[in-house]
């Protein structure tokens, strides 16, 4: 026993002397990775030196008030050098720890010397144990400095992992949160911004900013951390947000990390339909509309103020199945209520008659969404016979406004779009009358914020954002087409929701600008292979970013697909059929309209029954650097009328990404002389290693494709 208490005596001192010197250049000290492992066990082992010195103390202060034996004394002194070298340990780990990036320093720094504090005062203890164990007011006193030491080394530990003030947070008076009104509710604020205080601040705070990620204020939330930025309003479902909550929870990525309280569906749920709609940090629940998914959310989390009273009889069941279609939506709006509400999809099947079949429901629907529908003036006389009516949606109608003053019966009125219509000043005074009316939208109208300034009315009249100085930015146009994978000429159809916008694209992946590039019409079509890029300018603003789709012709269908390397056990698709099935991935992988390969070749064999004459061999593949799905290595393709005897028609080497660079759905074309082929060989390398810049670097790449075109 005296030899171990010896061994471990002399090697406290060493670890003890080799934390002093750390400490002295500890602004010098370079981690190696090999070393970081030992780092990183600093979790794993300081609950050891904490255990270890509390059985001493108690020893010291209880126990040995009675008489002892030797061989007990000897046990005891041998525990004391235990836990002095346990702390010295955990300390030293510690400290190779905190060179790691993404700890709050002044945080650390207080955690860091109570540590080491705790390390000396554990060896001082055990050189001079015998000499403080006969001295009962100092071995009291050793005792009493060991057990603070320990409370508040742990609690600034679990400061920087947990959350400041993490161990006295039970016993502290607790924040009442104010119960918040529905009509008071902000979506970020009382909806999105307590999941992230709950399970996301604690890693990603300015005392421990994880992965270089704060995610305290909004603007840090935006700057996004060393990864990228959090979410890409452009294509939500690729958003690293997403991506990292939807990981296996034993994936090192996974967020919040395997341990830690975890996302419910219903706060994922939360976080989508935010990101969905926008991600806006200033909307309230109220903005949104009756059916939108995330206001349905905020119904189960909020109540009214003042609840609305619906004294009218529901509708009968039967009606409302017969009345609903995919045109023509209805539902209630809360389970068990009365009130209903409506809304109209699909522009081209709008009639007034799809309108004037409601008024079997006049009376219980109370929310009539007509957004982009080709409405007319006449169609105002069937909406005012909907007596109970609280909102009415007419968006970007055709409405002209002459006919508005037939609203001024429905007496329940409360809110009114308007925005994007030919409304005037003019055709709102009517409305006037309607007492109970609270606010009017009018963007993209005529009335501007100071002809609206100049009228008196007993609503709010919203006309959108004015200022002398700022100019705002148009939105990307949107693409309406359903199908990308084209066997012919197909007309192009973009969009843009803001009267007066010029669109213009281009078809060779260029970027779109104001002067050269083709202006969007009706009769723009593509009829190859091409990245198509829009860009919408408008006078007075600012132009918009650039929106970007592929369209991939298939001028010939193989008869059959054979694959000679199969597609990972997870990302197997369909098999070969996958390649030739016209069915186009989205930049969610995890379907089966993907195969993915990762550490191996891709090799597939299309065959023709009969001979086709092709000049190209388009491969359709995903990029997401952080997921690591990479452009691969090098593309072959190989052509001929015997399988045995093809000859190689040309070779792709892809443009490897750089930092930053968001995903998205790209091809790669490998074109060559016309050649009559009746099989064609397409051999894939992906990349063998993730470049330097990546998270991942070094580990093999993956590569995903969907289908491979022939033209």
């Amino acid at each position: 026993m005296q030899r171990a208490r010896n061994i471990l005596f002399n090697s406290t001192l060493f670890l003890n002397s080799l934390l002093l010197f750390l400490l002295v250049f500890y602004s010098r000290i370079t981690v190696p990775a090999w070393v970081q492992v030992l780092g990183r066990m600093h979790p794993l082992v300081l609950h050891f030196p904490v255990v270890l010195l509390l059985l001493y103390i108690v020893w010291q202060l209880w126990l040995s008030k009675k008489p002892v034996s030797v061989e007990s004394k000897n046990i005891a002194s041998l525990l004391l050098v235990t836990a002095a070298f346990a702390a010295a340990a955990t300390a030293l780990f510690g400290l190779l720890l905190s060179r790691e990036e993404g700890y709050d320093a002044d945080a650390l720094a207080w955690h860091k010397y109570t540590g080491v504090a705790l390390s000396f005062l554990a060896f001082a203890w055990a050189m001079f144990d015998e000499k403080i164990t006969v001295k009962k007011p100092v071995a009291v006193i050793m005792a009493v400095c060991a057990f603070v030491l320990v409370l508040v080394t742990g609690d600034l530990g679990a400061g920087i992992t947990h959350g400041e003030n993490y161990l006295l947070a039970p016993v502290m008076p607790k924040e009442t949160k104010p119960v918040v009104a529905l009509e008071d509710a902000v979506v970020y604020t009382h909806m999105v911004q307590p999941i992230f205080d709950a399970k996301c601040i604690g890693c990603h705070n300015s005392k421990k900013a994880k992965g270089e990620l704060i995610m305290e204020t909004t603007a840090q939330l935006l700057k996004g951390g060393k990864d990228g930025a959090l979410w890409d309003s452009a294509n939500v479902d690729a958003s690293l947000l997403l991506k990292r909550i939807h990981l296996p929870e034993e994936d090192e990525k996974h967020m919040p990390p395997q341990g830690k309280p975890q996302l419910t569906q219903e706060e994922t749920n939360i976080l989508y339909y935010w990101l969905k709609s926008g991600a806006n940090f200033t909307a309230k629940v109220t903005d949104l509309q009756e059916t939108d998914s995330l206001r349905m959310l905020a119904l189960a989390l909020f109540k009214p103020s003042v609840e609305e009273v619906y004294d009218f009889a529901a509708a009968d069941e039967a009606a409302i199945k017969e009345l609903s279609n995919n045109n023509r939506v209805i539902v209630p709006l809360a389970i068990g209520s009365p009130a209903l509400a409506v809304d109209f999809y699909n522009s081209q099947n709008y009639t007034s008659q799809a309108l004037k079949d409601l008024l079997k429901l006049k009376e219980q629907l109370v929310s009539v969404n007509l957004a982009n529908m080709p409405v007319t003036d006449d169609d105002m006389g069937i909406l005012a016979q909907f007596i109970n009516l609280r909102k009415l949606n007419l968006n970007f109608s055709k409405i002209s406004g002459k006919q508005l003053d037939k609203l001024s019966t429905l007496q329940h009125l409360k809110e009114l779009s308007l925005s994007g219509t030919a409304v005037t000043l003019e055709d709102l005074q009517p409305l006037a009358s309607v007492k109970s009316l609270r606010n009017v939208f009018a963007w993209n109208t005529a009335i501007t914020g100071a002809k609206a300034k100049q009228v008196k009315t007993t609503y709010t009249l919203q006309t959108g954002f004015f200022s002398d100085t700022v100019v705002m930015k148009l939105t990307p146009p949107s693409l309406q087409n359903e199908v990308q994978v084209i066997t012919a000429a197909t007309p192009i159809q973009l969009k843009h929701y803001i009267n007066g916008v010029t669109i213009r694209y281009t078809l060779d992946g260029s970027e779109p600008d104001s002067l050269n590039s083709p202006v969007y019409d009706k009769t723009s079509v593509v009829n190859t292979t091409a990245l198509v890029k829009a860009k919408a300018y408008k006078p007075g603003w600012i132009s918009s970013d650039v929106m970007q789709a592929w369209f991939y012709k298939s001028a010939y269908t193989p008869d059959s697909v054979t694959l000679f390397t199969q597609g990972d056990a997870l990302y197997k698709g369909d098999g070969g059929k996958t390649l030739a099935d016209h069915v186009k991935g989205d930049l969610n992988f995890k379907t089966n309209m993907w195969l993915g390969f990762n550490g191996k070749p891709m090799e597939a064999m299309l065959i023709f029954k009969q001979p086709v004459k092709a000049k190209s061999v388009t491969v359709s593949s995903l990029l997401d650097a952080g997921a690591y799905i990479m452009p691969p290595q090098a593309i072959e393709v190989w052509g001929g009328n015997d399988p045995g005897k093809l000859t190689l028609l040309g070779t792709v080497i892809p443009k490897q990404p750089t930092k930053g660079e968001p995903g998205a759905l790209t091809g790669y074309n490998c074109s060559f002389p016309e050649t009559e082929l009746q099989y064609v060989r397409v051999k894939v390398k992906p990349l063998p290693a993730l470049p330097a810049w990546h998270p991942g670097k070094g580990s093999k790449a993956w590569f995903f494709t969907d289908e491979i075109f022939v033209n």
